[in-house]
């Protein structure tokens, strides 16, 4: 278990994975499943996710804290996005696939990356005040970050809209803000 952490938290650190380390973790993680599946898929949902998470989140710290009043957290953010879904969201599908546990029942790898990644880095940011600014001013944002709002917006559309869950509400006023037209599954204008 602590195993898992270790091998698999290198890969939000390094967002890329060496020759053959692909073949091993993923070797190693159909070792683990003959054991138990559940726990092993507890341990991603519950363990992996928020370390990874947090390690990505750090990593926007870090930038911020040595670009000081220069640090652009739009472009920042859309690299990490570009990154994230280029090289971490793969692989870990790919790790993960074959966990049943963990594509059953409207879940998947990707879900879970996608929506943890929403609430433990894009929503632990400024990027709610960033953007109200940025439209005010007539700036533009990164395409980047347009898309990554699209797609968080996306997992809202996907399923039951859930009014009580206030990190989709707020990820669909953003996309409100800044794609026009944009169908707001809350029907709800943004609060800042």
């Amino acid at each position: 278990s602590s195993g898992i952490n270790a091998e698999y938290g290198q890969l939000f650190k390094d967002k890329k994975l060496k020759d053959l380390q692909l073949t091993e973790m993923t070797r190693s993680l159909m070792e683990l499943v003959g054991h138990d599946e559940i726990i092993l898929s507890l341990e991603y949902k519950n363990t992996l996710m928020k370390d990874g998470m947090a390690c990505l989140l750090e990593t926007l710290k870090t930038e911020k804290r040595r670009c000081g009043e220069n640090f652009d957290l739009l472009y920042n953010l859309g690299e990490l996005w570009a990154e994230f879904m280029r090289e971490i969201v793969p692989t870990l599908q790919l790790i993960f696939a074959n966990i049943k546990h963990l594509n059953a029942k409207g879940d998947s790898v990707e879900r879970i990356t996608l929506e943890q990644f929403r609430d433990a880095v894009v929503l632990q940011t400024e990027i709610e005040g960033v953007i109200q600014q940025a439209v005010e001013q007539r700036m533009e944002i990164p395409r980047s970050v347009v898309q990554m709002l699209l797609v968080l917006g996306n997992l809202v559309t996907n399923m039951n809209v859930d009014p009580k869950n206030d990190n989709q509400r707020r990820i669909c006023a953003m996309c409100s803000l800044v794609v026009k037209p944009y169908l707001n599954p809350f029907n709800t204008r943004p609060q800042y």
